[in-house]
């Protein structure tokens, strides 16, 4: 299991169109890495499952870096139009994704502790 297959699953991802190749890769192995050193020492890397969990946890961080920074927004108006989204929900959505995508590795992970930082 490398980055780029966790890159792969993020690509897929219609949330970072216009995100930068490079920021998604510095996400995908910087969660790739914290679900390695969590992983069973009798866990198979292979297993599809570390992919789909280090892009979830990925994601999530991106997702919430890029709301802080002010990339993601809440409404956009142009002349009478106005654009909203409901960030919270967004927001809440991307942390079901994470916490189904943990649940789903825990037989691979060692127990104990959370090795997310909460936003």
């Amino acid at each position: 299991m490398d980055a780029t297959q966790v890159l792969a699953v993020l690509r897929d991802n219609r949330l970072f169109d216009e995100t930068d190749e490079d920021v998604l890769l510095r996400a995908a192995v910087r969660a790739l890495g914290e679900v390695k050193e969590r992983m069973r020492p009798d866990a198979d890397e292979s297993d599809p499952r570390v992919a789909i969990t280090a892009a979830a946890l990925a994601r999530f961080r991106l997702f919430s870096e890029l709301t802080e920074n002010g990339e993601r927004f809440a409404s956009f108006k142009a002349g009478d139009i106005t654009v909203s989204r409901d960030l919270r929900a967004e927001y809440e959505t991307e942390r079901a994704l994470r916490d189904e995508a943990l649940a789903a590795a825990a037989p691979l992970l060692r127990d104990g502790g959370f090795f997310f930082a909460a936003q």
